[in-house]
């Protein structure tokens, strides 16, 4: 009744890509607006608690670290670049007083100890590194003997204003001098590197208009890396699909939102692959040697060309990443360097027994610490032996199994399929820190063992058959039933499982997009091992809490039994050879289509 050519167009092709893509541009318009409006004034608040910019998204650690780095490189204090007395004084230039709340210019509402909050600038410095013995109350006792000279006119007594000052140069202490003049080494955690790459956003004095525009440069990346999956998959995934795979994936919300750079980081992974795949090893290297602004990930996807055997590939990486530390020292110096890497070590101690840093981790030696610790206890009193043991023993179950069963039975010749599924997810799982939000990275896995969908997507049968009853023994008035035979024809109960890899890929989105904010919880109490009421402190039952919120890694756990079915599955030999996904060893033609 309706004529063809009112709905033919819908089963056609470009008909199909359209409409991707429609949902594509309206999912990132939906997540760009979330993110813009996350951490924005709330509305209803008190106006002494509305921010002036209206907006702090940009205050938070993860982006206002990242600013802070290129900003000191571009003011000119690269060589000071971990230095905290240059950077507060850096962060109070960029973030300024008349853009914050009237609480937090003002002090807290008399009576409303929760009012409590500091300045921006005073906020980042606290959360970064190396906030012990922090120099600023020494420079604020500086600040007030050089503003004493100028009591006299505003007191109009010369016998106070020459008190005043005799008071304020003896508070200047040999200490306070020494502590003034003495660098107090910290600061974010990222390499100077990361301060060249971040330079470009550095040229922008407001951290508010550089947090929006990184934001929206992000989708740009996740573009991108949707593309490079096409590439990756020889064109079976749609670059449509991919996309929005990514932007439904772990991680893109949390870096959308936060400003931060796992977006950039799986654009790095995909695109260096996809010139490996192609036969472009020396360019895919290089393309991975742009992890020296984040070497955790480099060194730890470094296994997956190592164990290739791909030469070219690794030493392409590690000049590249070598001749990015080169470019630095005429700006930062080698000094720079060296500080970095105390603020590493003394990140590395904190993350041990930190709290907020342990459940809001990913990586395999969270787990065993955020089950035994304490953290009830001082942060130098938790840390066990028991904790750490099993922290480097799940390591290294994960990177030798990874490693081990590779070598025996992987197929080095395929760029995608289940070995270079199992390689990158035990580089992803073997990283030695990252946080929720780098779960994004681990898309790169997904992509290498769904390269060909259609044998992942294809639903399994299995029938159902009832079981048969034992016959009834009939009493003296009944009769026995006769048993019922079976039919050859007629209905059959059938039941239907999906491949364990899209299983896993539906509960990651699951989890990311709707059980993660319905934040469900669940806790699991001991009472075997519960202490008994009279010992000192009370009774008490051990419990085993879970939740679907950021701070529990059921991702993790997730991706580890993915990495469990993809080694299975390599063990049994299972991987196919048909040379379909294989390393290429030559160039490609120039008229090769993409």
């Amino acid at each position: 009744m309706i004529p063809a050519r009112l709905w033919a167009w819908v089963g056609a092709p470009w008909s199909l890509a359209a409409i991707l893509w429609i949902v594509v541009l309206v999912t990132s318009a939906v997540f760009l607006y979330r993110a813009f409006q996350w951490l924005g004034n709330t509305p209803g608040a008190p106006p002494e608690r509305q921010r002036a910019d209206g907006n702090g998204g940009h205050a938070q650690i993860d982006f206002g670290g990242q600013w802070l780095m290129g900003r000191m490189l571009v003011t000119g204090n690269g060589r000071a670049l971990y230095h905290r007395q240059r950077q507060w004084s850096v962060l109070r230039d960029g973030f300024r007083d008349e853009f914050e709340s009237q609480v937090q210019r003002n002090g807290p509402v008399f009576g409303r100890p929760s009012d409590t909050v500091a300045h921006d600038a005073d906020n980042l410095m606290g959360w970064f590194m190396g906030n012990e013995n922090d120099p600023a109350q020494d420079w604020k006792t500086v600040g007030g003997a050089a503003a004493a000279q100028l009591a006299q006119p505003l007191t109009g007594n010369p016998l106070v204003a020459a008190a005043l000052e005799r008071h304020a140069a003896d508070s200047v202490s040999p200490r306070v001098a020494e502590s003034v003049n003495k660098p107090s080494i910290g600061g974010p955690l990222y390499p100077p590197v990361h301060a060249l790459f971040y330079a470009p956003f550095g040229f922008i004095d407001n951290p508010q208009y550089a947090y929006r525009t990184f934001q929206v440069l992000s989708l740009f990346v996740i573009l991108a890396s949707g593309l490079g999956v096409k590439l990756l998959t020889r064109g079976r995934v749609w670059w449509s699909i991919a996309t929005l795979c990514i932007l439904y994936f772990p991680g893109t919300r949390g870096a959308l939102d936060l400003g931060q750079n796992p977006a950039l980081s799986l654009c790095i992974l995909i695109w260096g692959w996809v010139f490996a795949s192609r036969g472009y090893p020396v360019a895919g290297g290089m393309v991975w040697g742009l992890f020296a602004f984040k070497p955790v990930w480099g060194m730890a996807f470094f296994l997956v060309p190592l164990l290739v055997r791909n030469w070219r590939f690794c030493v392409a990486m590690v000049l590249t990443g070598a001749a990015f530390g080169a470019l630095t020292l005429p700006l930062v110096g080698l000094e720079s360097w060296f500080n970095w890497l105390e603020v590493g070590r003394s990140a590395a101690d904190l993350y041990k027994v930190n709290d907020n840093w342990i459940h809001l981790s990913r990586d395999l030696h969270g787990i065993p610490r955020r089950i035994l610790h304490d953290f009830g206890k001082p942060e130098k009193e938790r840390e066990t032996q028991l904790a750490n043991g099993l922290a480097w023993g799940l390591w290294a179950v994960v990177f030798g199994g990874t490693t081990l069963i590779y070598l025996l039975r992987g197929d080095r010749t395929r760029a995608t399929g289940l070995s270079a599924g199992l390689l990158f997810l035990g580089a992803y799982l073997t990283c030695y820190r990252f946080m929720y939000y780098d779960v994004l990275l681990a898309a790169v896995a997904v992509a290498v063992i769904l390269a060909e969908p259609r044998r992942f997507l294809r639903t399994g049968t299995f029938e159902l058959t009832p079981r048969e009853l034992e016959p009834k023994i009939p009493s003296e008035r009944e009769l026995a039933t006769p048993p019922i035979a079976p039919k050859p024809f007629g209905a059959r109960m059938l039941g239907y499982v999906n491949s364990f890899p899209f299983t896993i890929l539906v509960l990651l989105f699951l989890l990311e997009n709707t059980l993660s904010g319905m934040a469900v919880e669940a806790t699991l109490g001991f009472g075997y091992f519960a202490t008994p009421s009279t010992e000192l402190g009370g009774g008490a039952t051990p419990r085993l809490k879970a939740d679907t919120g950021v701070k529990y890694p059921l991702d993790t756990f997730l991706l580890l039994a993915l990495w469990v079915w993809c080694a299975w599955r390599v063990l049994r030999g299972d991987e196919r050879r048909d040379g379909e996904g294989a390393l290429s060893t030559a160039r490609p033609p120039s008229k090769a289509p993409t």
